[in-house]
């Protein structure tokens, strides 16, 4: 039965921020704290590199006239103590990957460019925190800066995988998914929305997921037959969390 397990085993990567939990309301809350406003999440989304994180239009102007900015050390601590607080992985997600850390025919793991100061024990703080057995993951990945996703990805995955897929929402995930021979699980509530996936990333309608409910309710769709029939069902049957959950304040 072991060699069984191994010769269907599927490889299942799941991205952190954006994807598992919202990033977003974690730093517009860090943010705050400093009298800093990061903008409205639509315009969050459609800006690129640093501008994303000092806010776009009247915020950016807003938070580059005042005298004293914080430094970039004291965000990050203070993101990560925001994490650490408020962090939680959707609901949606947390039975699924408890199903899949204890299904013997699949690996499972986590990883993130994640920009707390810890960012290794901050992740498995929030999976811990959610109810998530992150003992039982098979690995957890901050990926430093200048490290490309595709080779974490390329590294990660083996000729003992019979399938692998990763779970993403920037078109950045998607590019490294289809280049390392994963099949992309696309969200569109993450740091990339919906217009940007399709238009810019020219990613498939049937790829990208609008809720973590509809995300989950894919991977189950495809990937349900590496559970067992008690672990499969009640997936199945669990009801739908259409909304992602608030990040207490």
């Amino acid at each position: 039965m072991k060699n069984a397990a191994r010769s269907r085993r599927l490889l299942v990567v799941l991205d952190f921020d954006g994807f598992l939990l919202n990033s977003y309301a974690l730093l517009a809350l860090t943010l705050q704290q400093f009298g800093l406003d990061v903008g409205d999440e639509e315009r969050f989304r459609n800006r690129r590199k640093f501008l994303k994180y000092l806010g776009g239009g009247k915020e950016l102007l807003n938070n580059l006239v005042r005298i004293a900015l914080p430094s970039e050390r004291r965000i990050r601590e203070a993101l990560t103590e925001c994490y650490h607080e408020h962090g939680r992985v959707y609901p949606a997600f947390r039975p699924l990957i408890n199903h899949l850390i204890a299904a013997p025919g699949v690996q499972c793991g986590v990883l993130s460019r994640n920009y707390t100061c810890r960012p290794g024990p901050t992740i498995r703080a929030v999976l811990r925190q959610s109810g998530i057995d992150d003992e039982g993951l098979d690995f957890v990945i901050p990926i430093p800066v200048g490290i490309k996703k595709n080779d974490v990805l390329a590294g990660l995955r083996s000729s003992g995988h019979h399938g692998a897929v990763l779970g993403g929402d920037e078109i950045g995930d998607y590019r490294a998914a289809v280049d390392s021979g994963y099949d992309p699980c696309m969200a569109s509530y993450g740091f990339d929305g919906r217009e940007r996936l399709l238009r810019q990333g020219a990613i498939p309608d049937a790829a990208i997921h609008d809720t973590p409910a509809a995300a989950v309710e894919a991977l189950v769709e495809h990937y349900g037959h590496y559970f067992d029939a008690q672990a499969n069902a009640a997936l199945r049957a669990a009801p739908p969390a259409l909304l992602p959950e608030p990040v207490a304040t």
